[in-house]
């Protein structure tokens, strides 16, 4: 059994995913910072990881991108940190075979940048849903089934060239919303780098309704790859995403602990601080519409409440 859950901290820009209406134009303390000052100040904090939400990279104009590699690769040095992972939400579902194309046209090149930067692995969610936006209204289970296995396929195959995994996030609202989907695509994708990311705050208000958490975890086993470690309630809508400071929402966090030292989990499991982005019953962020955008006081406190329930080098 592992006694050791490694943390790492995820870097976000401002304003992730543009003018998403869930998310808005939202800002952190961080979000103007350079890859380089981000990853030393984690490092700061005592993680032993960081995690690139890929926008952040898609900033970088295209004259400072090798620059900004070599940058990247001697604060890694230099700290200590592990790249553990680059996230990529993007679209892999959809009756419009234009979107699509750029979807899996964007994973790849962040494939590339996990590559050139030394990430393990990119994630995503398999956009654009299924059940949130409701395209079963316009396409059948079987066409969206295989869209995300073909999908799937091509960025694996591609990412297998590079010596990159991905990681599949499963997630309320898309087509892999529970444990058995995700098994399934495991079978029906057959590619042996490809992987699970555990959300954390998702396992609590979707996942466990339909099994044990324990049990959930068991079942994926060392097809993990990452975890986002965040803390969640759920409003009766599909997606039940409104992300609250660590110890007021649904996650059990030592119940959660203890199931990933069970199946001896050995990847990062990376702070994932979404509630800076726009709150209120319809947005992802605090219900409250009032939240956290100091990163400094994220990362150590985030940091701090987690080691008291059996998280990184410090738990029990």
């Amino acid at each position: 059994m592992s006694n050791h859950l490694k943390l790492s901290f995820e870097i976000w820009p401002n304003m992730p995913w543009g003018r998403l209406e869930i998310a808005g134009p939202a800002w952190n303390s961080w979000g103007d910072k350079s890859l380089e000052w981000c990853i030393r100040q984690i490092a700061s904090y005592g993680y032993e990881g960081f995690d690139v939400i890929y926008p952040k990279i898609q900033e970088i104009l295209p004259h400072e991108y090798d620059d900004t590699v070599k940058k990247v690769r001697k604060a890694m040095d230099e700290t200590g940190l592990a790249f553990s992972s680059i996230g990529c939400h993007t679209t892999f579902v959809t009756p419009r075979y234009f979107d699509r194309d750029a979807g899996i046209a964007k994973f790849k090149k962040a494939i590339d940048a996990a590559s050139d930067m030394g990430a393990g692995t990119v994630v995503t969610l398999i956009g654009d849903g299924y059940y949130d936006p409701p395209l079963y209204n316009l396409m059948t289970r079987k066409e969206a089934w295989h869209q995300v296995v073909t999908a799937t396929q091509e960025v694996a195959d591609y990412g297998k060239t590079k010596g990159i995994d991905v990681s599949i996030e499963l997630i309320q609202g898309t087509i892999i919303n529970n444990i058995d989907d995700m098994l399934k695509l495991f079978e029906l994708v057959d590619r042996p780098n490809v992987y699970a990311c555990v959300d954390v705050g998702t396992f609590y208000t979707t996942v466990k309704p339909r099994m044990p958490i324990k049990e959930a975890i068991r079942k994926l086993g060392d097809r993990i790859r990452v975890t986002h470690v965040k803390d969640e309630v759920g409003f009766p809508n599909i997606m039940q995403s409104q992300h609250v400071w660590f110890g007021a929402g649904f996650v059990d966090f030592r119940e959660m602990a203890e199931a990933l030292k069970e199946v001896n989990f050995q990847g990062y499991n990376s702070v994932e601080w979404e509630g800076f982005q726009t709150g209120g019953l319809y947005g992802v962020g605090d219900p409250s519409g009032v939240s956290m955008t100091d990163f400094d006081r994220v990362a150590e406190e985030s940091k701090e409440y987690l080691e008291e329930f059996g998280w990184g080098k410090q738990s029990k």
